[in-house]
């Protein structure tokens, strides 16, 4: 029969503190990747400016911009698997008080719990128009940057939601 290994006692302090040092990182780990950082807020006039670079196939960058002192509106931005970058406000004009969340690269909304899709900028029927869909917004492309300009932001959010300053 074969004797049991004798550890010292700091061989069994080192053990239990390397494996206290990996459960302190995957803890950490974890807890960074469920912390919700939330979207940007881009500030009344300001653009939205995204480099290209960034945009990777169905990755959803959400941003808000301060349409005025008491009013943020959702704005999604994301390139497909197709290539095309689409560009829209991220919640639909029927339950725009009850907002959107996103959940694997896509939106919900907040009122109805459906998928809403990304609009195609170059498809804008009347069917798109209506309903639980996403307003689509104009941007730019200019030297590896996206721009949606803050004025194209203001003036959709009062026409799709008939907001008035």
């Amino acid at each position: 029969m074969k004797k049991a290994i004798q550890w010292t006692r700091g061989e069994r302090i080192a053990g239990w503190s390397v494996l206290g040092g990996v459960v302190a990182i995957a803890c950490l780990a974890l807890w960074a990747t469920l912390t919700e950082r939330g979207p940007i807020e881009l500030e009344t006039g300001s653009d939205l400016v995204l480099p290209l670079a960034k945009l990777k196939a169905n990755k959803l960058f959400l941003f808000r911009y301060r349409i005025d002192s008491s009013t943020l509106a959702p704005v999604a931005v994301q390139r497909g698997q197709d290539g095309i970058i689409r560009a829209a406000f991220s919640t639909c004009r029927r339950c725009f008080r009850s907002g959107s969340y996103e959940w694997s690269t896509q939106l919900i909304c907040g009122h109805c719990r459906h998928v809403m899709k990304m609009p195609d900028p170059k498809l804008m029927t009347e069917a798109a128009k209506s309903g639980c869909a996403l307003p689509s917004l104009e941007y730019s492309l200019e030297a590896d940057t996206l721009f949606v300009r803050a004025t194209t932001m203001q003036s959709e959010f009062s026409k799709q939601f008939g907001f008035r300053q």
